[in-house]
């Protein structure tokens, strides 16, 4: 037994009703109407050319001539009508204004008021009454519907039908339509369903939080035999997608009416209930005829009802943020309003190292037949929410993962353990069931918690893997390959990863999407987000600082959170509240609050300032901390509520403190730093000997540290005055560099930058360059991170050159002072706001002034050494005669080089540690007070990377400086990364070029304007 579906598309019906080619559509399938019983009659959309009534009117005439000529051949032939409308089926003649604003709420995933429906979907009305009068649906105004057959007592047919042109505009956009996920429509077991809408996917939104044209594709291939659509005219030819044992057909209608008849056509499509296929055709009209031009075969494999259906209440779990975040555009957030996925390190013993994303994850367990996954990471990194996301992924995809908590794993019966998880996740807890699935998944969660001891973990092990085919386990490092314990024999065979915090390309992902939160991501302008996450950016480098906490997504949306609540409230930012409010939370999270909060707090300030200061150390022993106690209490009243192993319990389980079965530590730096600050800041003039020790040793992490936060909790001018004197300190005995054009370091660079001239400024996307930026950021600093951990505060001073020692001073000075700068500019008069940048200059330029003596005195010397190590090493590998010149003049390209990276690299270290937004003024008073080439060219680089370049003010400066070509290089480095990470107007894009004396690419497309 055979059915056929007639598939027309895009028949833009005005007011011919196209009787002749009805004749000749319905004698190019004679044939093959004569074979079978049944035909559907699809159309997918764009019916009418204007959505008007008497347009749809005609429609009538055309399929009841079609019918007609259909029952001439079969006079038992049954026909059924199954129509979608399409952008041209709606009608803009009357439409309400209101409608637009309407359209810009519904880009979202999923939208419950039905209003958005009914007056988006006004201008549809005259298809609506057409659709009721032609077919069985009667209902109007739809976002999804289907229609239902029995052609045979064995074959039931399901047409799915989604409306993708409700938010159809008169110049619609591709990537701009939305299908609500909550319309997608279910299939049933054994019925074979066809999908039938307007637009391709590719006309549907990729941009919300959950990316609506791909949960669309996937919902496609998971419930749909054949999806049918139109819209784009010159399509016509199948393509079969064949994804875990998931066939699903896509079929392009070719367009029934353009202007170019050539070009047209219709396809038929005819299944065989007998041996389970379906035959495409794809008709095309040519020489007056209708011949076929496409044909092909596929067999059909059943769709399937899921056996275990995902519980509201999981569902809900899984998907929801489970800690207090809030966001003023969002009421309650969800996972996917956040998460981004990290990257992994493969904990492999070698020099080269891919580091992986996670959502790699997802494709293993697409593409292989089985994988087994170990992933570690500390407590907070996002190991759980990882996880959480990968299995609303695989269930998308049309798996039945199972999840499951290390700390419940407290027997080895695996079937006891599943058995718990279906009736928590899943609508079926049938364990013989479940194991009879194609695909078995699950996700372990911290094993490492789990109570069992190391045989029977073991055990537990060996049974999962013998009983699942995808098995994801996170803990943390106990199973690694440093670790030698029973049950990590059983996990021998799995690839093992460590989850990463996120890095600089991931921070900026992140924090896009939290600005992007009730955001409609069709109408932002690219250009005004780049530049808040710019922002946001650096000031979340500067929070985080030199691993002072990783750079996990909890800390780095409570310190957004943080940021975007200072800014509400009109107040200028505390990073010293920023960090506060990091701490409180966790012990808020462990029911901490009110009285015994404000009191755990102050035992914790003077918890950290006892080490710092008695103990000379960041760790404790139990003991060393009931002597802490006991002192503490003699000047404190402490909680009655906090015993001392309630202290140590709640600290440890909010992940402030971490016990290693012997000592005590914090388990982040940010936190014993800001305590210790915070202690000194209380009594601030109790401690003026302590805060000149800690200036006067200021290259040492800890005291630079310390000092860091000390900024954030006070503005005591003690603190102000050491620190200004501490920045006079290194490399006094020499003078602060000029880059005028009679320094003898400048002429030495000039040779090599003259070699650079004519630089061509390409055509760059500038979120591309600046994702570039970040991914290399990332490489390096990974290299470096491989390499070598070193950590400065373990460094003896004693050993350490004295240059070393003043270089680390000028770096770490120089920050502290932006710190202040960023964080209380508006709590200072004008004068010691320009003094203590002044300072920050001078530091940097006295370093340079040292490098510059040094280059200027021994550059011949040092030339004459390496040619001398690089002749002896050559002349032992080959016995050709080298000429001395030519390595000499490399040589010297090579020192010039990197005197050249050294002065840009500094200048741009003082521009990101002082600079800041909005404060131009305070940046040009201390050019105007200095009045050299160096403070020009800093002060010029900080409005640059903060605001825009003003041409005139360009103009003056080239003027300054133009017989300096060594100043006109380093300002060209600034624009031409302004020119690449911002987003310019055309025709002030071309002016700053020119100033700049830069060539472009002779062909450039049109830029997006500002």
């Amino acid at each position: 037994m055979k059915i056929g579906i007639l598939h027309l598309t895009d028949l833009h019906i005005e007011n011919e009703i196209f009787s002749e080619r009805i004749d000749k559509l319905t004698k190019a399938i004679e044939y093959d109407i004569k074979q079978i019983s049944h035909i559907y009659l699809v159309l997918s959309g764009d019916i009418a050319n204007y959505g008007r009534k008497s347009e749809f009117d005609n429609a009538k005439v055309f399929i009841s001539k079609l019918k007609e000529n259909l029952k001439s051949i079969g006079k038992l032939l049954q026909i059924e009508i199954i129509v979608v409308p399409g952008n041209h089926d709606c009608c803009f003649d009357n439409v309400k204004k209101t409608r637009k604003s309407i359209l810009n709420d519904c880009k979202t995933d999923i939208i419950e008021e039905e209003d958005y429906f009914l007056d988006a979907m006004a201008v549809q009305s005259d298809f609506w009454n057409f659709t009721n009068e032609l077919t069985n649906i009667k209902e109007q105004y739809l976002a999804s519907y289907k229609y239902d057959f029995r052609p045979h007592i064995d074959f039931k047919v399901s047409f799915h039908c989604y409306n993708t042109s409700w938010l159809t505009e008169i110049h619609e956009k591709q990537g701009s339509l939305i299908v609500p996920e909550n319309k997608f429509l279910q299939n049933e077991n054994g019925e074979y369903v066809i999908s039938v809408f307007h637009h391709p996917i590719d006309w549907l939104s990729a941009n919300t939080s959950r990316n609506n044209k791909q949960r669309f594709e996937e919902h496609l291939i998971n419930t749909s035999n054949l999806v049918v659509y139109g819209h784009e005219h010159d399509k016509g030819k199948s393509k079969a997608i064949i994804q875990q044992k998931q066939n699903v057909v896509f079929c392009g209608g070719k367009a029934f009416n353009i202007s170019d008849l050539r070009n047209t056509g219709f396809s038929y499509y005819e299944i065989d209930l007998t041996d389970k296929s379906i035959n495409i055709k794809s008709f095309n009209f040519n020489n007056d005829i209708y011949e076929v031009e496409f044909e092909d075969n596929h067999k059909i494999i059943a769709k399937n009802k899921r056996n275990f259906v995902l519980s509201e209440d999981f569902e809900t779990k899984i998907s929801s943020l489970n800690i207090p975040l809030k966001h003023s555009k969002k009421e309650r957030l969800l996972i996917s309003d956040v998460f981004v996925y990290p990257d992994l390190e493969p904990l492999i013993d070698d020099d080269i190292v891919q580091y992986p994303n996670s959502s790699e994850l997802i494709e293993k367990v697409k593409n292989n037949n089985s994988s087994k996954i170990l992933i570690e990471g500390a407590d907070q990194c996002g190991k759980t929410s990882l996880l959480y996301v990968l299995y609303n992924r695989f269930y998308e995809l049309g798996f039945n993962p199972l999840y499951l908590r290390g700390k419940y794993c407290n027997e080895t019966n695996i079937k006891k353990l599943i058995k718990r998880s279906l009736k928590e996740q899943y609508d079926s807890d049938n364990v013989d069931l479940y194991f009879q699935q194609d695909k078995r998944i699950i996700l372990l969660d911290n094993f490492h918690k789990s109570s069992l001891n190391s045989k029977y973990k073991k055990n537990l092990i060996e049974s999962i893997n013998a009983h699942f085919d995808y098995i994801i386990l996170t803990s943390d490092n106990t199973y690694s390959s440093r670790n030698v314990t029973e049950e990590a024999t059983s996990l021998k065979d799995y690839s093992k990863y460590k989850l990463l915090p996120l890095g600089h390309e991931k921070r900026s992902e992140l924090i896009e999407q939290w600005l992007m939160i009730g955001e409609n991501k069709l109408t932002v302008q690219e250009e005004v987000i780049l530049s808040e996450v710019k922002l946001r950016f650096n000031e979340i480098d500067a929070l985080i600082g030199n691993r002072l906490m990783p750079s996990y997504p909890i800390f780095i949306l409570t310190l957004l959170q943080s940021l975007d609540e200072n800014l509400q409230n009109f107040s200028q930012t505390s990073y010293a509240n920023i960090y506060l409010v990091l701490i409180k939370s966790g012990l808020i999270k462990e029911g901490i609050k009110d009285s015994v909060l404000t009191s755990l707090l102050n035992v914790l300030k003077e918890l950290s300032f006892y080490l710092y200061s008695e103990l000379k150390a960041s760790t404790f022993t139990p003991t060393q901390f009931e002597e802490f106690v006991h002192e503490y209490s003699k000047k404190f009243f402490r909680h009655e509520k906090l015993t001392i192993h309630k202290i140590l319990s709640v600290l440890c389980n909010s992940n402030i403190l971490k016990f290693d079965d012997e000592h005590y530590t914090f388990s982040y730096k940010y936190i014993y730093y800001f305590l210790i600050a915070q202690k000194i800041s209380s009594e601030i003039d109790s401690y003026q000997e302590l805060i000149y020790e800690l200036c006067n040793n200021i290259h040492l992490e800890v005291n630079a540290n310390i000092l860091i936060f000390l900024s954030h909790h006070s503005k005591a001018q003690i603190l102000i005055d050491n620190i200004v004197l501490t920045s006079q300190i290194p490399f006094e005995k020499y003078t602060p560099i000029s880059l005028n054009k009679d320094d003898e370091f400048v002429q030495f660079i000039t040779e090599f930058t003259n070699e650079i001239k004519h630089e061509i400024i390409e055509e760059i996307n500038p979120k591309d360059e600046v994702k570039k930026d970040l991914k290399r950021r990332d490489d390096n600093e990974r290299k470096r991170n491989k390499s070598a951990d070193l950590d400065l505060e373990e460094d003896d001073d004693s050993v350490l050159p004295i240059e070393v020692i003043e270089m680390s001073q000028a770096f770490r000075t120089v920050k502290i002072i932006g710190q202040i700068v960023k964080n209380q500019s508006g709590d200072f008069e004008k004068d010691k706001l320009i003094n203590l940048v002044e300072s920050a200059y001078n530091t940097m330029f006295r370093f340079l002034g040292f490098y510059s003596e040094i280059l200027v005195r021994d550059k011949e010397l040092l030339i004459d050494s390496l040619v001398e190590n690089i002749i002896e090493k050559e002349s032992h590998k080959q016995q050709v005669s080298i000429d001395n010149r030519v390595i000499e003049k490399a040589v010297k390209k090579m020192l010039q080089f990197i005197s050249w990276r050294i002065c840009i690299d500094s200048m741009s270290n003082l521009m990101f540690s002082v600079g800041t937004k909005g404060q131009n003024e305070l940046f040009e008073k201390v050019n105007l007070r200095m009045d050299s080439t160096a403070s020009k060219l800093v002060t010029f680089a900080i409005k640059t990377f903060y605001d825009k370049i003003d041409t005139k003010e360009l103009s003056k400066l080239f003027d300054d400086v133009k017989d300096n070509y060594l100043a006109q290089c380093i300002l060209r480095e600034y624009i031409k990364r302004y020119l690449y990470t911002n987003y310019i107007e055309r025709s002030k894009r071309d002016q700053i070029i020119n100033i700049a004396g830069f060539s472009k690419q002779k062909l450039i497309p049109k830029m997006k304007t500002v």
